[in-house]
């Protein structure tokens, strides 16, 4: 992966920048399994952060607003609604990251309105 992080980052244009966010999150994955700390966390956190709002405006997702502990400014994702007012997610990062990629919560403690946690998902 180290060769490719250039590609990915910037040479692409934006194509591969959905790849980078499955690549982190799997990374995330790993940790999860081994029994790691940080599993969709740590320091490449902010950066998930911003693929993760791209790729939900990109795709035309669901609008929300994210609160997160962990996180100084509000998170907007996703596109225009239309009429549906957008959902509100309270809680912390790495329980949005696992919401959005399909991954257990794993009894995180949060709060979302105004949608269900299975219109997240950006693979179902």
């Amino acid at each position: 992966m180290t060769e490719a992080g250039d590609v990915i980052a910037g040479r692409a244009d934006g194509a591969l920048d959905p790849v980078a966010l499955g690549e982190w999150v799997h990374a995330g994955d790993v940790r999860d399994t081994l029994g790691e700390p940080g599993a969709y966390a740590g320091a490449g956190l902010p950066h998930a952060l911003s693929l993760l709002a791209w790729v939900t405006r990109k795709r035309g997702h669901l609008r929300l607003q994210a609160d997160l502990d962990d996180v100084d400014e509000p998170l907007h994702l996703g596109g225009p609604s239309g009429t549906r007012t957008p959902a509100r997610f309270m809680g912390d990062a790495a329980t949005l990251v696992r919401l959005y990629t399909g991954r257990s919560p794993d009894g995180a403690s949060y709060e979302l309105m105004g949608a269900e946690a299975a219109e997240l998902n950006l693979y179902g």
